[in-house]
C-alpha cells in the first residue's frame, strides 16, 4: 500500500531564528531518516555516472539510502510504472526520463505534481537558473516534470579508424554509398535516434530519413552497451546510442580511444536531457522530497554534472561537458524537454517504425 503522507514539518531541532524553509528542511531530513531510503529509476544504461551522484546524496544524508535502478529506455519504464500503479504496487519514488514519457505516465494518473514539493530557498532562487526557475517545467501543467539540465548533445559517434578527419561535414555525407551497412543506431523509439532524427526530418525532409534508415541499411539495437562495444571493436563506422558513461568503462581499460562524438548543422538539437518526475503513491514521500530538493540546489547540481558530464541549467554549477554547452547564436532544434515538440518526435518515431518494419 502507498506510504502515509509526508510528516508535517516542525521546528524541532532548528533554531527559533531560522527561516521557515530551514526549519522545514531540518524536519524533513529527520522524517526521511525514519523512512530510511528513496527509490530512483533513471533511464539509460550505464549506471556509473548516475550512481556517483546518488553516492554524493548518501554521503550528505547518512541514514537515508538512495537506491538506483536504471532502464535502457522510456519504452520499458512507462508500461512498468503504469501497470504497477494500476495494480497498487509502488516500486519507485522518483523517475528520471524525458517529457514524452512523463506525459504518457501522467495520463493514467501514475504521477503526482512535484511543484508543491519544492521549497528549498536555494533551489527556488530565480537568479541561480538560466531564464529563472520556472523555465524548467516541461509539462503542459507546469507542475509535474522539471528539467534541470541543458545540453546541445552530440549523439552521433564515429570510429576514427574508419572515418577520416573532415569526411563528415553535413548530414548528407552520411548517405555516401560507402557507409551502407556501416552504421549501428539506437532503436528509433530511443531519444538518441528519435530526437536527432526529428531535427534531420525537419531540416531535410522525410525522404532524407528514408535514405538514412532504409537505403543505408543500418543495424538497430535497444542495447546501448552492445552498440558501444560494437563501435569499440570497429564493427561499424557510425552510431547513435553510445552513452558517455558506458564508453568511459571501456576507456578505463584502454579501449574506445578511437571513438569520437561529432555534430552536423542539420542535426543540432538542444535538450533538457532527463527530467525528474514523482510517482503517485510514492513509498517514501519524505525521502523523495529530500532528494528532489537536494538535487535542485547548487550542491546537488554540482554532484549531477560531475557524475554525468552533462550541463546544468543552474548558473552557479560547473560545466559538465563544455563541448555540449548551448552556444549563443547557434541554431538548434529544441527537442528534449520541449512539450510543444513532442508531436514532432512522435511523427519521427511513427515514420521510422513504418520505414524499418519489414
Amino acid at each position: 500500500a502507498p506510504a502515509a503522507a509526508p510528516t508535517a514539518p516542525t521546528s524541532a531541532g532548528a533554531p527559533a531564528s531560522a527561516p521557515a524553509w530551514q526549519q522545514e528542511w531540518d524536519a524533513l531530513a529527520a522524517a526521511a531518516k525514519k523512512e530510511g531510503r528513496v527509490d530512483l529509476n533513471w533511464i539509460l544504461g550505464g549506471a556509473g555516472g548516475y550512481q556517483k551522484c546518488v553516492d554524493d546524496f548518501n554521503k550528505t544524508f547518512p541514514g537515508v539510502e538512495a537506491q538506483l535502478t536504471t532502464m535502457a529506455s522510456g519504452s520499458l519504464m512507462v508500461p512498468k510504472v503504469i501497470h504497477e500503479h494500476q495494480a497498487g504496487i509502488y516500486s519507485f519514488d522518483l523517475l528520471f526520463t524525458q517529457n514524452q514519457h512523463g506525459d504518457l505516465m501522467k495520463g493514467p494518473g501514475a504521477l503526482q505534481p512535484i511543484k508543491p514539493l519544492v521549497f528549498h530557498a536555494d533551489a527556488l532562487d530565480d537568479k541561480k537558473w538560466s531564464n529563472g526557475f520556472a523555465a524548467g517545467w516541461v509539462d503542459k501543467d507546469k507542475a509535474y516534470g522539471y528539467g534541470f539540465a541543458m545540453n546541445a548533445p552530440k549523439v552521433w559517434w564515429m570510429n576514427t579508424d574508419l572515418v577520416r578527419e573532415g569526411e563528415i561535414k553535413s548530414a548528407n555525407d552520411l548517405l555516401n554509398p560507402k557507409w551502407q551497412g556501416k552504421m549501428i543506431l539506437a532503436d528509433i523509439r530511443s531519444g538518441y535516434t528519435s530526437q536527432n532524427g526529428t531535427a534531420l526530418r525537419l531540416n531535410l525532409g522525410d525522404d532524407f530519413l528514408k535514405k538514412l534508415l532504409v537505403d543505408q541499411n543500418p543495424t538497430f539495437s535497444r542495447d546501448n552497451r552492445l552498440i558501444t562495444e560494437a563501435m569499440v571493436k570497429g564493427q561499424y563506422a557510425f552510431a547513435t546510442g553510445v552513452p558517455v558513461q558506458i564508453l568511459e568503462e571501456f576507456q578505463a581499460q584502454g579501449l574506445g580511444k578511437n571513438l569520437k562524438a561529432f555534430s552536423m548543422p542539420e542535426a543540432a538539437t538542444m535538450s533538457m536531457g532527463h527530467q525528474v518526475w514523482a510517482t503517485k503513491g510514492a513509498p517514501h514521500p519524505n525521502a523523495l522530497r529530500l532528494f528532489l530538493n537536494w538535487l535542485l540546489t547548487k550542491e546537488g547540481q554540482t554532484a549531477y554534472v560531475n557524475s554525468t558530464k552533462e550541463n546544468s541549467r543552474r548558473l552557479d554549477a560547473p560545466p559538465g561537458d563544455p563541448t555540449t554547452r548551448v552556444e549563443p547564436g547557434q541554431k538548434y532544434v529544441w527537442l528534449g524537454g520541449n512539450d510543444a515538440m513532442s508531436p514532432e518526435v512522435e511523427k519521427t518515431i511513427e515514420l521510422g517504425i513504418k520505414l524499418t518494419t519489414r
